[in-house]
């Protein structure tokens, strides 16, 4: 089936291609970069996850903040595609950027950062929670009502109702 060796050859070369579409989503034709966009969305449904981590957290420590926004917004797709315990496993590898861009001068970079690590906390909940300690009080009260918030959007439940 010609549409699977397509996937297949693309799959060789999936590190090579997500990094260029990165690069692509900084064009200043929207067009293109929206494009590029998409082309990521794809990517990131369809290929293993560990290895478009792979391409992605290297991204993190970048001082371009477009880059940085792309790129976090790709970390929070890929970890709704991992299990708990792969998430846990992985947390090292990418929290410290995080940390670090949650004080990027850019409120765009800022803000994918809180719904990535909301993201992620819904994700593990209480078990999350030791991660954030890295945080000052303010960002960790961020993450923590948007958390709430949403998690009670989603199932009903915040959070943490379990300590009320």
């Amino acid at each position: 089936d010609a549409q699977q060796s397509e996937k297949d050859a693309m799959e060789e070369s999936i590190e090579i291609v997500l990094e260029k579409l990165l690069h692509v989503t900084k064009d200043v034709v929207a067009k293109i970069s929206n494009e590029a966009n998409r082309c990521i969305n794809v990517l990131l449904a369809k290929y293993d996850p560990f290895r478009c981590l792979a391409v992605v957290v290297p991204l993190l420590v970048s001082d371009d903040e477009k880059m940085l926004v792309v790129c976090i917004n790709c970390l929070t797709k890929l970890v709704a595609h991992l299990p708990q315990e792969e998430l846990m496993d992985q947390l090292p590898t990418f929290l410290p950027a995080l940390f670090d861009a949650f004080s990027n001068q850019s409120p765009d970079v800022r803000k994918s950062v809180v719904f990535c690590l909301v993201d992620i906390y819904i994700m593990l909940g209480k078990a999350f929670v030791p991660y954030l300690e890295g945080l000052s009080s303010t960002q960790l009260r961020l993450v923590t009502i948007y958390a709430n918030r949403i998690s009670q959007a989603r199932s009903g439940t915040a959070i943490d109702s379990a300590n009320q």
